[in-house]
């Protein structure tokens, strides 16, 4: 056996539990709707690891994958938030694409963000296409940072040989404050609704 100066695992061990240092302790499900949690925790996460990686100088070809991943999975729950309640605002069914293709996702989006702002800002929502069609290029399916190859043996990202973390994230920021305000607002539409239709 190969000795380790970590201690592998032990009979009995328990991986999702509570414990007595409750600051560790993560809460779950006390939202009645927790996708603004879910898509807001893969977007902190990834500025987190880009964060260390500025400060320590280091890993970055370690990081790249989970940071890029957990950056494209916020934009996919995102959107599929803003597609939902953006559907409800408008009257048309509840519902979401259950694909992971974001510049279709987008797409959907768009028409609906068309319809609640018709004379919104038609520039701004062009610069959020062109970063989700980049990101849509380089991973489809939301597979090519999670797998080094395809399902066929191919690399996964052969046309890419550098991606600047520093960069990323600040496109990201600009992405996700455009993309967050939206869902803000379309929230606070819909108890505005939602009250008048009550009344």
């Amino acid at each position: 056996m190969i000795s380790n100066s970590i201690p592998w695992p032990r009979k009995g061990d328990q991986l999702f539990k509570a414990d007595v240092d409750w600051w560790h302790n993560a809460c779950l499900n006390y939202l009645h709707d927790d996708w603004t949690l879910y898509s807001e925790g893969y977007k902190r996460a990834g500025d987190l690891l880009v964060e260390h990686m500025k400060e320590s100088r280091s890993y970055q070809d370690f990081l790249v994958y989970p940071i890029v991943f957990l950056y494209r999975q916020y934009i996919e729950l995102r959107l599929k938030e803003l597609i939902r309640d953006g559907n409800q605002l408008i009257d048309n069914p509840k519902k979401f694409p259950k694909h992971h293709k974001i510049d279709e996702l987008w797409k959907h989006c768009r028409r609906i963000l068309e319809k609640v702002w018709p004379e919104g800002p038609a520039e701004d929502l062009d610069a959020v296409e062109e970063c989700i069609h980049q990101f849509s290029e380089k991973d489809p399916t939301s597979m090519a940072f999670r797998y080094p190859t395809d399902k066929n043996g191919n690399r996964s990202l052969p046309s890419l040989s550098h991606i600047n973390l520093r960069n990323l994230s600040e496109v990201m920021a600009r992405i996700s404050s455009l993309l967050d305000g939206t869902s803000m607002a379309i929230s606070v539409y819909l108890e505005n609704k939602q009250e008048t239709e009550a009344e």
